[in-house]
């Protein structure tokens, strides 16, 4: 079985993918999830935010994708003034700082990444590879907030091909959810830093996550050597498309 892939990279100098359990203090996804990646597919495309159509239309694409990162991660926090701007804003005469509220955020710090993206609905595709060819996106690209803005570049179009479950030991530069890896499937190198982390992969149109994937992730930017059962290969790295 074979595929073609759009390949290009995406970065940008702060990141906030905020986890679904934090409260008070914001903290964000070590790495971009999948779900978050498709709202960036779906600002390039205009597929509108309303109703969540995007999601319902990259749904009934049939698209899949893997994440590299290129980048070490580094993460740093930052107070950020939020202002209570709904209904009528009430604020107790003892409250100098009026009705703002800081609030500590956790952001990632100059990030990268190279997206791998594929489709079933092949108009919906081919529109995506010739938007992102041409750097232009119908809505502004972000990393997770608004003002996170981010930029894009095409790499290519690439051809990869399903391998199936190997004996041997191969080099992923994707992370990899956990759930695909043979017993005793990863092979630890001196230097390289290994993360586990429970991301959302797939989102209905109500924004009701479908699936979580706890996801292997090395946090240096390197390939992770490992045992799977199946990848895909492409002429230069081989990834696990989610």
């Amino acid at each position: 079985m074979k595929k073609k892939l759009l390949v290009f990279d995406l970065f940008g100098d702060l990141a906030h993918f905020r986890k679904y359990y934090s409260t008070t203090s914001p903290v964000t996804f070590t790495i971009i999830p999948p779900v978050t990646v498709l709202g960036i597919l779906g600002a390039i495309l205009g597929l509108e935010k309303e109703e969540n159509q995007y999601l319902t239309r990259l749904n009934k694409a049939g698209t899949m994708l893997a994440v590299q990162s290129l980048s070490k991660v580094k993460k740093i926090r930052m107070g950020i003034n939020l202002v209570n701007t709904k209904g009528n804003i009430w604020v107790p005469k003892q409250r100098r700082e009026g009705a703002r509220t800081q609030i500590r955020f956790e952001f990632l710090k100059e990030v990268a990444y190279r997206l791998y993206v594929t489709m079933e609905d092949e108009q919906l595709f081919q529109k995506l590879i010739r938007m992102v060819k041409e750097h232009k996106s119908f809505y502004t690209v972000s990393l997770g907030l608004s003002e996170l803005l981010a930029g894009f570049n095409y790499i290519g179009v690439k051809e990869f091909t399903w391998q199936e479950e190997s004996d041997h030991f191969v080099d992923i530069v994707s992370m990899v959810p956990v759930n695909s890896l043979m017993e005793d499937g990863i092979h630890i190198t001196s230097g390289q830093r290994y993360l586990k982390e429970m991301v959302p992969v797939r989102m209905d149109h109500q924004r009701i996550v479908m699936d979580y994937s706890e996801m292997l992730i090395e946090s240096q930017g390197n390939p992770l050597r490992l045992k799977l059962k199946g990848y895909w290969k492409g002429a230069e790295v081989s990834i696990v498309l989610v």
